[in-house]
């Protein structure tokens, strides 16, 4: 069990950095968008 908690914690991480990785990029890409 440990392998997999570490496995989802791990996972968890690199979707949170994905996203904003996207966001920042987004965000050169198109200067218009803006977060209200």
């Amino acid at each position: 069990y440990t392998l997999v908690m570490g496995t989802v914690v791990v996972i968890a991480i690199f979707t949170i950095v994905f996203n904003l990785i996207v966001d920042v990029m987004y965000a050169v890409v198109d200067p218009r968008v803006r977060y209200d």
